[in-house]
């Protein structure tokens, strides 16, 4: 596998969890996916296994490493950004955290038309930025905080607590979550028994790329997923 010895042993290591601490371009990626590809060789299903990362260019290069090293067997796998697995899982489960499986995914600028029509309804236009607003909505999401009942601490977070639930609403109205929104109901699943237990038995494996970047909403979903 043209592996030194500390990397092999990362690849190899099979009982409880693994953190590998590695600077840059010292093949993180290629222990990443040699490990994937050893855990195949050694019996385990590919769809039993999931990994993630935090781009999409990320994600296809470990996808193209891992067609090369398996060929088809890759083909099952589970590998994509928080967000694409998020999607994926939730198109399977939509139902169940009151989407219809056919919802859309709001960019950033569906979502700054959303607010500055939202602002401008509310009389709120030029008071601040839809940008601020979208910011601190995603801030509280990231800490899985409820961005209409966070602390005021100035005019934005103010702004803010009147703005999201009108969002919010206008959001479920249209069948439509925001990238936030994906890893949110994919955590609101967990709380569903059926769904629940069976995404917690889904993946024998979980893998994740730049784990130290997670923020909290990831971090508790990759734990569930463990």
């Amino acid at each position: 596998m043209k592996l030194n010895p500390e990397q092999r042993a990362a690849v190899v290591q099979v009982n409880g969890p693994l953190l590998v601490l590695a600077g840059a371009g010292s093949g993180k990626t290629r222990v990443l996916t040699r490990r994937i590809a050893w855990l195949v060789a050694e019996g385990v299903d590919a769809r039993a296994i999931l990994a993630v990362t935090f781009t999409n260019k990320a994600a296809g290069e470990m996808r193209e490493r891992l067609g090369g090293l398996l060929g088809d067997r890759a083909s099952g796998m589970w590998i994509g950004t928080f967000h694409a697995t998020c999607a994926r899982i939730l198109r399977g489960f939509a139902e169940h955290v009151g989407l219809g499986r056919d919802f859309t995914i709001f960019d950033d600028d569906d979502q700054r038309r959303l607010v500055k029509l939202i602002m401008k309804e509310l009389n709120l236009a030029d008071t601040v930025t839809p940008r601020a607003v979208l910011s601190r909505i995603d801030r509280a999401k990231n800490a899985g905080e409820d961005p209409a009942a966070c602390a005021i601490r100035d005019q934005v977070d103010e702004l803010t607590a009147l703005i999201y639930p009108v969002y919010a609403e206008r959001m479920a109205r249209e069948n439509a979550v925001d990238f936030n929104d994906l890893l949110l109901k994919v955590l609101e699943l967990f709380r569903v028994p059926g769904p629940g237990q069976e995404l917690s038995r889904r993946f024998a494996h979980v893998l994740v790329d730049e784990f130290q970047d997670t923020n909290l909403a990831q971090y508790e979903l990759i734990k569930l997923l463990a």
